[in-house]
């Protein structure tokens, strides 16, 4: 008897836990993928839009629902990457306003923008994954207007899923902000992207092949080639106060991609740049 009530509340744990991870994977008839990026104080952010443009553009990902936000910063003092907009970002997702906002722009009309996105797919019973690329305050700006538009709370804390991997991320939002969102979302801190030898891929090297494959004449890839030209030229121009070493040396980094490979569960297919590259980059 004692077996039989052991291996049943194993059972029951697991299943737990597969439905833990399953309400966690994207759904692209129903879901909306929030995309920010900070776009301080380095390039990190120019060359993980790049990435995951790339990811757009490939069949797996036709029809995929998505919304970048561009500036959604903290309280960091650094420079605002201005290059990176507005025709960098419209070659990687399309017109402004549509299909991506400044929020460095105009924060204010950014929140509204994103909301108009958002709260349609939530009165469908639909969920919002939030790739924070950046620090949360945008996020948290955004929640309070859609709460203040009607939707309630309970469905904000089951069905909006926010993946975080940063912890200078984390250290740069407002502290208050940051903890309502712990509290009244699905809050998903991974390992850290910015580090080595954790769980996440190591989306960052010095390694110069890496670009000069993206380039080449010889990518078959001619969306992603033209994408990679356009990343290495914005991050040339950069010439703010805090040097990137990974993309200074002619390598890639593009580490706040290891969001997108949680959420939309890739596992061993793109865990690390040679996969990745070869599903997005230089596939045919």
């Amino acid at each position: 008897m004692k077996k039989i009530k052991i291996i049943t509340f194993s059972f029951f744990v697991a299943l737990m836990t597969f439905s833990e991870t399953f309400s966690q994977t994207f759904n692209k008839s129903t879901d909306l993928l929030l995309a920010n990026f900070d776009l301080k104080p380095d390039e990190d952010d120019v060359m993980a839009a790049a990435a995951l443009a790339c990811m757009l553009k490939h069949s797996d990902f036709t029809d995929v629902n998505y919304y970048a936000v561009a500036g959604a910063y903290g309280d960091q003092k650094h420079i605002f990457i201005t290059a990176g907009v507005p025709d960098y970002y419209n070659s990687l997702f399309g017109k402004e306003n549509k299909h991506w906002t400044n929020a460095h722009a105009n924060w204010k009309s950014s929140v509204k923008r994103a909301k108009k996105k958002v709260i349609p797919v939530l009165k469908k019973g639909g969920r919002i994954f939030v790739q924070e690329a950046g620090q949360s305050n945008f996020t948290y700006d955004l929640l309070q207007a859609v709460i203040d538009d009607g939707i309630e709370l309970g469905i904000i804390k089951k069905n909006v899923i926010i993946v975080q991997h940063s912890t200078y991320n984390e250290k740069n939002t407002t502290p208050s902000e940051l903890t309502w969102l712990k509290n009244n979302t699905v809050y998903v801190k991974i390992d850290d992207g910015n580090t080595s030898d954790n769980s996440t891929p190591g989306y960052r090297s010095k390694d110069t092949k890496w670009l000069e494959f993206a380039k080449s004449d010889k990518n078959p890839n001619k969306i992603a080639r033209d994408i990679w030209i356009l990343a290495d030229e914005v991050c040339d121009a950069w010439e703010g106060e805090w040097t990137n070493k990974w993309i200074a040396a002619g390598g890639v980094d593009f580490s706040d991609c290891v969001e997108n490979w949680y959420l939309f569960n890739l596992g061993k297919e793109s865990d690390d740049i040679a996969s990745f590259w070869n599903k997005y980059v230089i596939n045919k």
